[in-house]
């Protein structure tokens, strides 16, 4: 993590930490704290998997993305709340008009997330490609399971499209040894 925070551009109030579930998941708070779940550890091939996934959620906090989400999130509600009030009875077209607009939001932010991880992977010598194999082995193709203008993550196939695309080969040594990596996935209880 030392590293990755590194090339991040972050400092060491920045950690990290597994929690002990099965969901195939990962997800960065507003204050420099990051969160991988065993799920997606027990999913994943290689170290280079993990280091993506970990750099793109510092790039949410780089970016701020969960304060600024909070803050969008809270006045948008209070704006369609102006708008509509409780005497309309227009609780599913609120509903409706926030997911859009949430979903948006998000798409944007991930993205930005996806391009942060692209370029500290490329910092570490490393390719971005394997996060994209990762995040595709985890969901599988999203096109024909979803409706686009809902999602709040772009689709993982156009993710992984991406992350081919900046396929580079490694300049740098392996982000862990063999055995660091089995320690890894030995947190949990995972299987190697």
């Amino acid at each position: 993590m030392n590293a990755i925070r590194a090339s991040a551009g972050l400092d060491a109030t920045v950690d990290s930490a597994v929690l002990s579930t099965p969901i195939p998941n990962a997800f960065a708070l507003p204050g420099g704290k990051v969160y991988l779940f065993g799920g997606l550890l027990a999913k994943a091939d290689n170290a280079d998997e993990i280091a993506g996934v970990l750099a793109h959620e510092l790039g949410h906090l780089k970016h701020r993305d969960g304060t600024r989400n909070l803050i969008y999130n809270g006045g948008t509600s209070f704006l369609i709340g102006l708008l509509f009030g409780d005497i309309t009875g227009s609780g599913a077209l609120v509903f409706a008009s926030r997911s859009l607009i949430t979903a948006s939001y998000s798409r944007e932010a991930e993205q930005n997330a996806d391009a942060f991880s692209i370029d500290v992977m490329h910092a570490l010598g490393r390719s971005p490609k394997p996060m994209g194999e990762l995040l595709f082995r985890v969901t599988g193709k999203e096109a024909d399971k979803s409706i686009s203008i809902l999602a709040g993550h772009p689709l993982t196939e156009d993710r992984l499209k991406r992350m081919n695309s900046e396929d580079r080969p490694a300049s740098q040594p392996p982000l862990l040894t063999p055995q660091e990596w089995t320690s890894l996935k030995a947190i949990c209880d995972t299987k190697s």
